[in-house]
């Protein structure tokens, strides 16, 4: 409210109501000055207005978006209170993604928790059945849970898929984009994984050898 008031984001078309303002603003420090746009700010501006606005009004706020949208794609098309309260079994949902592209899914069942606090939610997306394994941040369980990679963060390396996965570089030793770091196994299939960027080894999340899901963070380059 206070930037609000400084003019921060601009100024009301019917003016400032007085003297609500000045006794608002007094006794406050002066705001810091504001930052010139670089060019690279003037670009998005031309080409991407709104998304280039709400970075620079709101860094913080569209940060959060960026990353939501990068996980869990556009959102937007569910219904407000689908996405914010869950689906009810039994019901089927209608998504259109784009004119003449529709979605049918329905939620069918939702398994016991497993000793990781893992549940199996079994849907049918077009009529065909869907098992979707997801952890339930509300059930308490004493095993620890791998942790994930972060799709959003520029040094992690995930597991592409479930496997038994070999480390060829250890904590501290530096690494060149595209150097292979680790192996993984999987069902008689072997691939092999490179760093994300170059750096040194900033943290190794798994041992030497281990049994990962897929997604699990196996070390961070930094």
């Amino acid at each position: 409210m206070i930037g609000f008031l400084r003019g921060e984001l601009g100024d009301p078309p019917g003016g400032w109501p007085e003297p609500f303002r000045t006794k608002a603003l007094e006794g406050r420090a002066e705001p810091k000055p504001v930052a010139e746009l670089s060019a690279e700010d003037r670009e998005g501006l031309a080409k991407d207005r709104r998304a280039t606005l709400n970075r620079l009004l709101f860094p913080g706020p569209a940060k959060e978006f960026e990353e939501h949208r990068r996980a869990y794609g556009d959102t937007s098309v569910l219904p407000s209170k689908d996405f914010f309260y869950g689906l009810r079994p039994g019901e089927e949902y209608a998504v259109d993604l784009e004119p003449g592209v529709r979605l049918l899914f329905e939620l069918e069942a939702i398994g016991e928790a497993d000793e990781r606090g893992y549940r199996t939610v079994l849907t049918s997306l077009n009529g065909q059945l869907r098992p979707v394994v997801v952890r339930d941040e509300s059930v308490r369980t004493g095993v620890k849970v791998a942790e994930k990679a972060d799709r959003t963060g520029p040094g992690h390396l995930g597991a592409p898929f479930g496997g038994v996965v070999t480390l060829l570089v250890g904590e501290g030793e530096a690494v060149s984009e595209g150097q292979v770091v680790a192996t993984i196994e999987a069902m008689k299939m072997e691939d092999a994984m490179t760093a994300p960027r170059g750096g040194s080894v900033r943290r190794v999340a798994i041992g030497a050898v281990q049994q990962v899901a897929g997604g699990g963070l196996l070390l961070e380059v930094g």
